[in-house]
């Protein structure tokens, strides 16, 4: 009988595993780097947009001193989540399975089990890798709290401001020309951002905002658009608006998830969006970022000695006699990194104020 649940096997799982909404992920963090430990370091460069400069030929060329950098160096975080198998999962029918007279033998179930396993687990990781981007382009630092760690990396990212009373957005707001004075502080920077991606409350008020509707009614200037249209990886185009400094596509990220921090009064854990109803993210459409992957140590079962792997996800599996149970678990250091920290800016409570 094969074994279903050896390392070889489980990562060729993972290699077909269906792709989910992931348009943080695959849009702005598509370089994605192994390291051979679990720390990483990045580095952050910035331009200081200078001119070269005027010089006497008789006097010869002028040494220019280099651009600032700065380095930081984080422990990626360890996600590790694992299924177990008992004889009991075994026995019992599988879904869609017939419930009498099944023509499927304990060696098929055990590698539908295995696959519907792996895949289950490397869903939850990609979920959580691609959460961990949502919040690095609204916050710009990440949060990574669970059992037995509570941390922040801080990458210092500064573009980000809570809206206040006198520039919260109203049915007679004039959103063009707030987003406009954004585009041109970003321009300074040398970013030219080509697209919005906002809440589900924030797009409901811009499409109530009667400044803007006023901007699209003008049949003498082209302004804007509002042609609605389903994108991939759940993003929702909205339309197209003109400000002074940019062509804005107006998009909504339509994807959610389950706050295991935040649960109802039945112990569930709430549903909510990946992007704030009332946040606005300004950025250019062709920004790349990575994500970093820390090297994982195991255990290896047969030379009872550490071994650490180096890649993206790590199957392994483990048993306990006593009782009888098999363990199948991925592992995972994934770290977004973003590569430049002024190339987007986030505007939060654009209604309310609620940040």
């Amino acid at each position: 009988m094969r074994n279903y649940y050896e390392p070889k096997f489980l990562a060729g799982v993972i290699k077909k595993a269906p792709p989910l909404r992931t348009f943080f992920k695959n849009r702005f963090f598509t370089n994605h780097v192994m390291f051979p430990n679990e720390k990483v370091s990045f580095e952050f460069y910035e331009s200081r947009r200078r001119l070269a400069p005027y010089v006497n030929p008789r006097l010869g060329s002028e040494t220019i001193d280099r651009d600032e950098y700065s380095l930081k160096t984080y422990s990626t975080p360890y996600i590790a989540p694992n299924r177990i198998i008992t004889n009991d999962t075994l026995t019992q029918k599988l879904l869609g399975e017939a419930e009498w007279n099944s023509d499927i033998t304990p060696d098929e179930r055990a590698a539908k089990i295995a696959a519907e396993d792996i895949l289950y687990l490397q869903d939850l990781i990609t979920r959580r890798e691609e959460y961990m981007c949502a919040r690095v382009k609204q916050d710009g630092k990440l949060i990574i709290k669970g059992v037995g760690v509570n941390e922040v990396v801080d990458y210092g990212f500064e573009n980000v401001a809570v809206v206040d009373a006198s520039d919260r957005w109203t049915e007679n707001f004039d959103i063009c020309e707030q987003l406009s004075d954004i585009v041109i502080e970003m321009s300074k920077d040398g970013i030219n951002p080509d697209m919005a991606i906002l809440g589900r409350d924030a797009v409901a008020m811009l499409l109530r905002n009667k400044k803007f509707k006023e901007q699209l009614d003008n049949r003498r200037v082209f302004m804007g658009e509002i042609k609605p249209a389903e994108l991939e990886s759940g993003v929702h185009y909205i339309g197209r608006m003109i400000v002074p400094g940019a062509s804005l596509d107006i998009l909504m990220y339509n994807e959610w998830y389950r706050d295991e921090e935040d649960k109802d009064e039945q112990g569930i854990p709430k549903l909510k969006p990946l992007v704030d109803p009332e946040t606005v993210i300004l950025q250019s459409s062709s920004e790349q970022n990575s994500i970093l992957y820390g090297a994982v140590t195991q255990i290896d079962k047969r030379t009872e000695n550490f071994v650490t792997r180096i890649g993206e996800y790590i199957p392994r599996t483990w048993i306990t006699e006593n009782p009888s149970q098999k363990f199948i678990e991925i592992a995972s250091r994934p770290l977004p990194m973003p590569h430049d920290l002024k190339s987007w800016y986030v505007l939060k409570g654009v209604i309310t104020g609620a940040a």
